[in-house]
């Protein structure tokens, strides 16, 4: 790593490995028996928060959540590695099949981020690729297939555990990452952690999925190649580091200047020659600074999941914490825990974050209203 890098974060070389995905909570809850929430989803108390009547945990609100995933979950082209063929759809396709000429790298970069903008996204910035952050292993959805259909089998505990220690290597030339940030709707996020908090979020994927496929085929339209990625294939908050789009906050989530850590990430790797943008160092300064005194986030936490240290360390949780890195280390587990208790992702922690720039908190069915 180049020293622009280096200073971004800290990192214990003789601690740092690549991750496991199957270790995030997402997964480990499938197949770690030793959890109290093993086996278990969402849909665990929906019955029962709809039968509640508690304001913001009505059937309404949980349709509006479900709904928002729907490109996310059954969209198969999200996720695509390569294209198999080329397919007439009406334009033809003898153009596509020489590389388009770049003639001025610069220039070339900023159409991409004009693309990818265009697309949907929020911000966008570009990084070498740093192999730390690749997975080291984990799922590999096979190609054309939807999220939902994908995992079925992961979800109902179905699968064995091997089909989540696939080794993650990106083919080679593949050098270069599209980073891109999805601003969730301020008004939901500030009813965290009702159900419009989580319902922002799964549009934010749907929006996610969107972009990527379309700037996927945008770039495999010029000849080049593309990865699209969700929370797949590499550790997304790093990639976003690097390519300048903000920093690492106490609760763990990439805090962006623009939005705050009211944002969800999604790249796309590519052999495309582009200009990398560097990491934020003032920015990243700053949030370490702020980080350090301010505690909104660890109050607001249900399950105490936040820590209150003084200072980040390199003393991870557990096994869904990914060691080597300076940092403040999240007890994932009581993280997840409230998840599976409230129904969905749960907000609080972006809620209230300064930095999120929320000038209006409203109360769930005032959402509606």
């Amino acid at each position: 790593m180049g020293n622009e890098i280096k200073s971004a974060y800290e990192i214990d070389e003789t601690i740092y490995q690549r991750f496991e995905q199957k270790n995030n909570m997402i997964y480990r809850r499938t197949w770690d028996k030793s959890l109290d929430i093993y086996g278990k989803m969402f849909e665990t108390n929906i019955q029962n928060h709809i039968n509640s009547h508690k304001e913001g945990y009505s059937r309404l609100d949980f349709a509006l959540v479900a709904a928002g995933w729907t490109i996310y979950e059954k969209f198969p082209y999200a996720f695509m590695w390569e294209r198999k063929e080329l397919v007439d759809i009406g334009y033809g396709i003898n153009w596509m099949k020489n590389k388009y000429k770049i003639k001025d790298h610069s220039e070339f970069t900023s159409w991409i981020k004009k693309a990818a903008k265009f697309y949907g996204a929020s911000l966008v910035g570009v990084a070498d690729v740093n192999e730390k952050w690749i997975y080291k292993s984990g799922f590999v959805r096979p190609q054309l297939t939807s999220e939902a259909d994908s995992k079925r089998n992961i979800r109902e505990g179905k699968s064995m555990d091997s089909i989540l220690e696939t080794p993650i290597n990106l083919p080679t030339g593949i050098n270069k990452v599209i980073v891109m940030a999805i601003e969730m709707d301020e008004e939901a996020i500030s009813t965290a952690p009702a159900q419009p908090a989580a319902a922002a979020a799964a549009i934010a994927y749907s929006k996610m999925a969107f972009v990527i496929a379309c700037l996927g085929e945008f770039i495999r339209n010029l000849g080049y190649r593309a990865i699209q990625c969700g929370n797949d294939t590499a550790l997304s908050i790093p990639l976003a580091i690097d390519a300048g789009l903000g920093a690492l906050g106490r609760h763990g989530l990439l805090i962006t200047p623009e939005y705050g850590p009211r944002v969800r990430i999604c790249k796309v790797f590519t052999d495309l020659p582009l200009i990398v943008d560097k990491p934020n160092i003032s920015f990243i300064r700053k949030i370490d600074n702020v980080c350090k005194s301010c505690n909104n986030c660890a109050e607001a936490c249900e399950t105490s999941a936040i820590p209150r240290d003084t200072e980040p360390n390199y003393n991870p949780k557990s096994i869904s914490n990914n060691p080597g890195v300076k940092k403040y280390y999240i007890h994932a587990e009581k993280c997840f825990k409230f998840w599976i208790e409230n129904s969905s992702d749960c907000g609080n922690c972006i809620a209230v974050c300064p930095f999120s720039k929320i000038k209006r908190y409203l109360k769930p069915q005032q959402f509606w209203k």
